[in-house]
């Protein structure tokens, strides 16, 4: 059961650009959606309307596609969270090492030479740790 929990979050790891980017994303599709619900006559009576008639199905459309960016961007925000707690458990070397190596893509020979370490070895501090790190 350890072993895969190691996997899952190395794949995490790989993952946690995507994941920081996805953030930033969502952070926008929500601002310029809400930038566009203002321009819904009715809404906001101060902005300019972007269409002749006031338009309800406009004003549904877009507070669901709110919704549904609020959700998104908060499963990616935890999803990094997580990842960020369970790296904050570790000690810095090796935390570094598997940032490395998951995040930044370094090879695996490369980074062990670094720690004077045969690639084995550093692969068997990272799993221990990442053991270690993982809550149950």
């Amino acid at each position: 059961m350890q072993k895969e929990q190691v996997k899952a979050f190395k794949n995490e790891l790989r993952n946690y650009t995507y994941y920081c980017s996805r953030v930033v994303s969502l952070q926008n599709s929500i601002e310029y959606t809400y930038e566009k619900l203002g321009g819904v006559r009715g809404i906001d009576p101060s902005k300019e309307p972007t269409h002749a008639m006031p338009n309800k199905n406009l004003e549904y459309k877009l507070r669901d596609d709110i919704e549904r960016y609020e959700a998104k961007l908060k499963r990616y925000k935890e999803k990094v969270e997580d990842i960020n707690e369970t790296l904050g458990r570790m000690e810095e070397a090796v935390r570094e090492a598997l940032i490395m190596v998951y995040v930044k893509g370094e090879h695996f020979t490369k980074v062990a030479k670094i720690y004077y370490l045969s690639p084995t070895g550093l692969q068997k501090r990272m799993n221990r740790a990442i053991e270690d790190a993982i809550p149950l």
